[in-house]
């Protein structure tokens, strides 16, 4: 398949939806963040493009200004409407996009699933119901559901109590079946599971398996509160401190402890009162612990009674009674916009597995399977590239990779395409909202440029488009790699601010 030619891209329809609102929705998720691992292949090749259009001097400045090297990064500047690339600099070559990769995934999942697709849990029974008491297990078969959240659950277990359902006398069974992800219960990226950006995706996935850890002087110590809150224990080992606030709840070690049965949490560390009441959110317990205690203080709160264990198991009988069908609020196009407006990993690989989920669950949904999925569906459209890596599907990888010039001829297909306004208004606006709302807010470009933000340890990537004065619209592409990649900000902004007065 040939690389986007430097003469420019023919295209046979143009898009212009309306641009986001000013409004700022509520974030929903954990976001990803910066790692700690190295980068494996830190400088891509110099291969500029023979008919190369330069960096626009202003960025080539800041580049230099921030000590990075013409190889160190690549460039694509692509006007929708046809003619040749305004910049066109190692635009083929092959570059670490971190969360830009997002757009690759959501972009074929609109396609793939549709704007319209919902997730489906079932609650199912396996035993009697006699009375307002389960003699048996009570089944959470889980669909995939990238933000099953709190008030999800309430209500699932509102219309459990409707049912007439006050006691289960029996295991709460978990359905993971739909996808297959393997046992290991930390991420090999960086091997710290108490981070939010590195929740597993599950079938059964509930609240992104994290909670927000509020700590609150009080008087005689310090209160810890968990929302959503969780059945299990807390341990308190914070070490009240006189003096100014230096870390506050950044500074605190919080972990889960204790044995598979019975775990609880651990909050370590020193506070000063002077910090106040902060929080933040952390992943904590295994997938099975998690459930378990989210379930169980949920459905108690709800008034019901449970004693029992919860289990996971890969196969579940056919044909059990449903107690409760709950399809989500949420359809796909609400779960893309939460992907890429704030950057949550997790989402994006649960809706990536979801591409090549079995709904009648003769084999599961696997990672390579939806590997798979996507690139036969890019190679349908014309967008696979020899140099395209996939791995999760999020960013969050070191192996993920494509050429400036292979995301951009993604953006401009995604242009054309008949969701092209959910895809765009699914970006942050820069200046306004998502991972854009603190840059560029006084510029001339807020509320202009629709840009997907990506941030590991050694890149720092942007893409999405820009609305330049004159009218016309352009995909813009700008992914660095390494060792100072961090200090590429100015010349990304630098580069917005071109393309929108150029």
């Amino acid at each position: 398949m040939s690389i986007l030619p430097a003469c420019g891209l023919a295209l046979l329809l143009v898009f212009t939806p309306a641009r986001a609102p000013n409004a700022q929705p509520a974030s929903p998720a954990p976001l990803d963040a910066p790692q700690a691992s190295p980068l494996d292949v830190v400088v891509p090749p110099d291969r500029i493009a023979p008919a190369s259009t330069a960096v626009p001097g202003a960025v080539a400045d800041a580049m230099r200004a921030a000590a990075l090297g013409s190889a160190e990064y690549g460039v694509a500047v692509v006007p929708l409407d046809g003619g040749a690339p305004l910049v066109w600099h190692n635009a083929d070559a092959p570059f670490n996009p971190a969360s830009t990769m997002k757009l690759v995934t959501t972009h074929a999942a609109l396609a793939l699933l549709g704007p319209n697709y919902r997730w489906r849990t079932q609650i199912l029974m396996r035993g009697q119901l006699v009375g307002d008491v389960l003699q048996g297990d009570l089944v959470l078969q889980g669909g995939g559901d990238p933000k099953l959240v709190i008030e999800d659950l309430t209500e699932i277990i509102m219309r459990l109590r409707a049912r007439g359902l006050r006691e289960i006398r029996g295991n709460l069974v978990v359905d993971d079946s739909l996808y297959d992800v393997g046992d290991s219960a930390v991420e090999a990226f960086d091997g710290d599971r108490s981070q939010p950006y590195n929740v597993r995706p599950n079938a059964a996935l509930m609240n992104f398996k994290a909670t927000r850890v509020s700590v609150r002087p009080q008087t005689g110590g310090l209160a810890v509160d968990l929302d959503p809150p969780l059945d299990v224990p807390i341990v308190d080992e914070v070490k009240l401190v006189r003096g100014g606030c230096r870390f506050g709840v950044a500074g605190l070690a919080i972990r889960d402890t204790g044995p598979d049965e019975s775990p609880s949490i651990r909050v370590a560390g020193t506070y000063s009162p002077a910090c106040g009441e902060q929080s933040t959110m952390v992943a904590v317990l295994n997938h099975r612990q998690f459930i378990h205690a989210f379930f169980g203080a949920a459905w108690r709160a709800a008034g019901g009674q449970w004693e029992g264990r919860t289990v996971v198991e890969r196969r579940i009988e056919p044909n059990l009674p449903v107690l409760v069908r709950w399809d989500s609020p949420r359809v796909l196009a609400d779960v893309v916009k939460d992907i890429n407006k704030y950057s949550n990993n997790v989402m994006a690989r649960q809706v990536m597995l979801q591409t090549s989920a079995d709904p009648q669950r003769r084999r599961p949904a696997t990672l390579e399977r939806a590997r798979a999925t996507l690139n036969a569906w890019l190679e349908k459209r014309g967008l696979r590239s020899p140099e395209l890596i996939i791995d999760n599907g999020s960013g969050l990888s070191r192996r993920e990779r494509i050429a400036p010039a292979s995301l951009a001829r993604l953006l401009v297909d995604a242009s054309r395409s008949p969701y092209a306004p959910i895809y765009l208004e699914s970006l942050p606006v820069v200046g306004i909202d998502g991972t854009m709302k603190g840059r560029l807010k006084s510029d001339a470009v807020a509320g202009n440029a629709w840009i997907k933000t990506g941030s590991l340890n050694d890149v720092r990537s942007i893409a999405g488009y820009v609305d330049g004065v004159s009218g016309r619209r352009y995909a813009v592409v700008m992914l660095v790699n390494g060792p100072r990649a961090g200090n590429s900000g100015a010349a990304q902004d630098a580069l917005l601010r071109w393309v929108h007065s150029n």
